[in-house]
């Protein structure tokens, strides 16, 4: 292997590395930035479509810069009142590293810095002459080098300064948990919404009579003495009314598209905080008054032969009108016979929050696998068509998709392993001794041979989360909120396995494999690649933080999309409502993963890299803000997880600390300070047993409400119960509290308890109305043709369009 051109110098190579990766950050951030600051107010249907659904949101001013302290002064109450406890989780996160890396850059300038520029005479250790050759395990030659006393001397801020940033990590981890639970408490026991009061059964007992089972049901639950039942929903398998549905769904749009060929669509998008959007042939109808559809136009046609080229010629109007309506009777048909076979899970209202968090909490019946008992998702939040199926289903498909996932894991080694060739010059010049030479001897080489592998490697971490949440998708969950857990799950685990672990110790293609055979060298080759890749992260945290999150702001994507979306998809009312009026979905399931990922990797370095907790710094600042912005004024999150996620962070923080403490304990290990390397092992204790209390003492109040939390109020005619014992005895209750009813009537409704209302557990396919096709609307009032049943005239009908914020 050639050796190095004496004029390379690996100390002054990577500062122009990192220099030139600083600026093309910064150009493209503030680019972006200034581009998003001038189209936040001229397209308000990306930038602020929530504030035309919600109107009490906090309206930003519509200055260029005047909107960011508006939006630093947003309270978190406020993320729980529009964004929800989900989201109120999600920053907490961001909030909990900015106090972290914070206080760790201070340190790290102040106190650790100093300390090894008068020991080494370099403020930062990307400066130190760290060992660069292979590494000998055992005794050999690299045991007998001599440490030079300086270095022996420094090294003691390492082991010092890792016990602080570890005591330091703990202390906001815990502050942060007790924060998450508190609120978690006081805003899910605040609720009573019919999903607080629901549990979901599976594994219903079959020797009931079918004829009764609701009946039978009822009394074997009420007679555990857990509380009254108020409702039960048995769930069946409605794949024929699926069918139906799906065929419906096509026969809709073909219809929809007819009409927008005979009435042209007038789209007039609003501007902020003025006009709401209006894409209608029809102007100005009363919310209650009907016109018939009346047109001087010639109606479209349609060929009924092979693609629409061959065949008769007729009305496309009458033809799909007259196929909507004989569906509409098929599937009333089907739902008046209700001859669906039953599925062993049931939805079962309480009387109250409390009686369904005990039934949530307990063993209901003795045999196994039988009246398991969970919380129940929200109604909007479930997977109607994984309702129905069994438990050899689900656990085929679960076996399948961890089969593909350890597939593709393995797969997925080769780029990342190919990748990390082009940051080591080294194994370059191994496997291609012509190339190495020419790039060593090329400064411009070694810039682009610098600044392009964060580049890949980003691309990398964004296309490939996709294939995985839709493996999550197709695994017959029952919620989409298990749906996303599942997805974080899975992505994580590719990012830290694939795109940190494999990439790090990659720095020659044979150290990947030889670890498989002999696991006690991980430490050290993982002390020994992070040396040389400090500078691959710091650029890499500095291209996520200062150039990608300008650009989330700005939805380059979503901008893309609906640039696509007007040229090729966009022909009908539906189309425009959808894009102008209703914001896309925040899915925390691909977004989180990676920046629990930069928090592990600045961890790592924050004792060794000033550069790079100072860049981790910015990165979640930045983050923060971009994320508040989306989460309040451009995204909405329907899953209902209730704050679920921050046990999974958790985890994964403490597995960041343990390889933290592994990394230190490595570093000081292949500089011979093994006292100092071995007072560092009793730290990795330290964290599993702080990861131990939270499993035991935090975990259940991440996922159920204790009961002492439960508010109690005066049963309405929503919720009231099935005696009027049971009312009195809640009264009661209220007056020991000193709580009147009028105050409670006055209560303001979380978001989800909002969203929630007017929701049963009744499967869409047998209470979703069979309305018309749609051809136009002004804001929340939509037009829509509806057919009189006896003449099947069709008539022009606007109403206020009911629905969830993101349908």
């Amino acid at each position: 292997m050639s050796a190095l051109p004496p004029d390379i110098d690996p100390t002054k190579q990577p500062q122009r590395v990192f220099k030139a990766q600083l600026i093309v950050s910064t150009v493209f951030g503030i680019f972006a930035f200034l581009a998003f600051c001038v189209l936040r107010f001229r397209w308000p249907h990306i930038y602020a479509v929530r504030v035309l659904r919600k109107k009490d949101i906090r309206i930003l001013p519509s200055t260029l810069f005047g909107w960011c302290l508006s939006l630093y002064n947003v309270t978190d109450d406020e993320v729980l009142e529009h964004g929800g406890l989900d989201a109120y989780v999600f920053l907490g996160f961001f909030r909990m590293a900015i106090k972290y890396f914070a206080l760790c850059s201070v340190i790290s300038f102040c106190l650790i810095g100093p300390i090894r520029y008068y020991y080494t005479g370099h403020f930062d250790s990307d400066g130190i002459a760290w060992d660069v050759g292979p590494v000998t395990y055992g005794k050999g030659d690299h045991d007998n080098d001599p440490l030079d006393p300086k270095q022996y001397k420094a090294a003691w801020v390492y082991t010092v300064f890792t016990y602080i940033f570890s005591w330091l990590a703990y202390y906001f981890l815990w502050q942060q948990t007790e924060k998450v639970v508190s609120v978690r408490q006081r805003y899910l026991g605040q609720q009573n919404s019919v999903t607080d009061r629901t549990i979901l059964l599976e594994g219903l007992p079959q020797e009931f009579d079918p004829n009764d089972y609701s009946k039978k049901l009822k009394k074997y639950i009420e007679e555990l003495g857990i509380g009254k039942v108020r409702d039960i929903y048995i769930s069946y398998n409605w794949d024929t009314l699926k069918a139906l549905f799906k065929k419906r769904e096509k026969i809709l749009r073909a219809l929809e598209i007819a009409y927008s060929r005979y009435v042209p669509l007038n789209v007039e998008v609003y501007t902020y905080g003025n006009l709401e959007p209006s894409v209608s042939p029809v102007r100005n109808l009363p919310q209650t008054e009907t016109q018939p559809l009346i047109e001087d136009r010639p109606k479209p046609t349609i060929r009924l032969g092979l693609w629409g080229i061959f065949g008769e010629k007729v009305d496309a109007i009458d033809y799909y009108s007259d196929q909507l309506i004989e569906l509409d009777k098929e599937i009333i048909g089907e739902r008046e016979k209700n001859n669906f076979q039953q599925a062993r899970s049931a939805f079962v209202t309480m009387d109250s929050v409390a009686s369904a968090q005990m039934a949530a909490q307990a063993v209901l019946d003795p045999h196994v696998h039988r009246l398991i008992a969970r919380l129940a998702p929200a109604p909007h939040d479930v997977c109607w068509d994984n309702i129905s199926l069994t438990k050899p289903a689900k656990f085929l498909r679960a076996n399948i998709i961890t089969l593909i996932i350890g597939v593709s894991t393995v797969g997925l080694i080769f780029p990342v392993v190919s990748l990390s060739t082009l940051i080591n010059l080294k194994t370059i010049e191994k496997f291609w001794p012509a190339l190495g030479e020419w790039i060593s001897k090329s400064d411009t080489a070694i810039l682009i041979i610098g600044l392009i592998p964060p580049y890949i490697y980003t691309l990398l971490n964004v296309t490939i989360p996709y294939f995985y949440s839709y493996l999550s998708t197709q695994q017959g969950y029952l919620s989409n909120g298990e749906v996303e857990l599942s997805t974080l799950s899975k992505n994580f685990f590719y990012i830290f396995f694939n795109l940190f672990l494999i990439f790090t110790l990659a720095g020659t293609a044979s150290n990947v494999w030889a670890l498989f055979g002999d696991t006690t060298k991980i430490a050290f080759e993982l002390a020994n690649s992070l040396k040389t890749l400090s500078l691959f992260y710091v650029d890499l945290i500095l291209l996520q933080g200062l150039g990608m999150f300008p650009f989330k702001l700005l939805q380059v994507g979503d901008v893309g999309l609906e640039i696509v979306s007007k040229l090729f998809y966009c022909r009908t009312a539906r189309d425009y409502r959808a894009l102008y009026y209703t914001p896309p979905v925040f899915d925390f399931g691909i977004i989180l993963p990676q920046h629990i990922l930069i928090l592990i990797i600045t961890m790592i370095y924050s004792v060794t890299s000033t550069k790079i907790v100072t860049a981790g710094l910015v990165y979640y600042v930045l983050g923060y803000y971009t994320y508040k912005y989306q989460l309040l004024y451009t995204m909405v999150h329907p899953q209902h997880s209730t704050g679920q996620a921050w046990p999974m962070i958790f985890r994964r923080v403490c597995l960041g600390l343990v390889l933290f403490q592994i990394t230190m304990a490595g570093t000081l290990a292949l500089e011979h300070a093994f006292i100092l390397s071995i007072l560092v092992v009793p730290l990795i204790f330290m964290t599993l047993f702080v990861a131990y209390n939270f499993e035991k003492d935090y975990l259940p109040l991440s996922f159920f409400i204790a009961l002492k939390a439960i508010k109690k109020y005066p049963l309405s005619s929503e919720n009231v119960g099935s005696t009027t014992s049971g009312a009195q005895q809640n009264l009661d209750t209220l007056n020991e509290n000193t709580l009147t009813q009028r105050t409670l009537k006055k209560r303001r409704s979380t978001i989800d308890e909002a969203r929630e209302e007017y929701k049963t557990y009744k499967c869409p396919y047998l209470t979703d109305p069979l309305d018309g096709p749609i051809i136009g609307f002004d804001g929340d009032y939509i037009q829509q043709i509806q057919y009189e049943p006896t003449s099947l005239n069709e008539r022009v009908v606007r109403k206020y369009y009911s629905v969830s914020e993101w349908e």
